[in-house]
């Protein structure tokens, strides 16, 4: 599926174990812009294109607002 994604988003984790930081190494190989969203440090965030810092309680809703209004269903 990476091969045929635009984008990696990560949500929520710190890609301590190799079993998912290996998807954003390969992405960042493949020269695919890579997001993560996490409340603290990942190991991941040296690849990121784009780091978010924060809760995804409070990061998720409010992107959705961003993007879709926020009377969108």
């Amino acid at each position: 599926m990476l091969e045929r994604a635009d984008v990696l988003l990560v949500l929520g984790s710190s890609l301590t174990v190799r079993s998912g930081y290996r998807y954003v190494v390969a992405a960042a190989e493949a020269r695919k812009p890579v997001a993560l969203v996490n409340d603290g440090p990942t190991r991941g965030d040296g690849d990121a294109t784009l780091r978010v810092h924060g809760r995804l309680g409070r990061v998720l809703p409010a992107l959705a607002d961003r993007l879709l209004g926020p009377d969108a269903p």
